[in-house]
């Protein structure tokens, strides 16, 4: 198929138009976490919140990244938090994962959860971070926060 030159600017003009649009659009992650959480609370489940901070701390020469979160219960509960955090430098991507078991004392804390990359160290720059907090007493649920931040000395 050809296309004529004059319909190729107007081929172009849509394209990037559409992708304006997708990249403006508002994230799905944060609509599901404001519905998380008000699902939570209805059903009483003792995990209500659980929030990624804006900028995480590089560590030891970026052996480490300490990461802050935000847990919130309406009950003492042991939560399973596990985070995880990508960052792209140049054509290499950085990840590392961290699961621990919290103990939630029914109100709301900050904690910094240490992530360890897999192969390469973590540096300052942007990286995209997803935490997850499951808990099970008498309900179980499950709560996920996903965004970008910040990675600084």
């Amino acid at each position: 198929m050809k296309v004529r030159p004059f319909r190729l600017p107007l081929i172009v003009i849509g394209l990037v138009a559409a992708g304006a649009t997708l990249a403006y659009a508002p994230s799905a992650s944060a609509t599901t976490s404001s519905q998380q959480r008000a699902v939570a609370l209805a059903d009483g489940a003792p995990l209500t919140a659980v929030s990624l901070g804006g900028a995480a701390k590089i560590d030891a020469n970026g052996a480490a990244i300490q990461v802050p979160i935000t847990l919130t219960c309406s009950q003492p509960t042991q939560v399973d938090l596990t985070v995880k955090v990508a960052q792209a430098i140049g054509d290499t991507v950085r990840t590392g994962t961290t699961t621990r078991k919290v103990a939630c004392d029914g109100t709301t804390q900050r904690i910094r959860i240490a992530v360890t990359p897999t192969e390469r160290p973590f540096a300052p720059g942007v990286a995209f971070g997803t935490v997850t907090g499951d808990s099970c007493d008498a309900l179980c649920n499950s709560l996920t926060d996903e965004h970008r931040f910040d990675l600084a000395l």
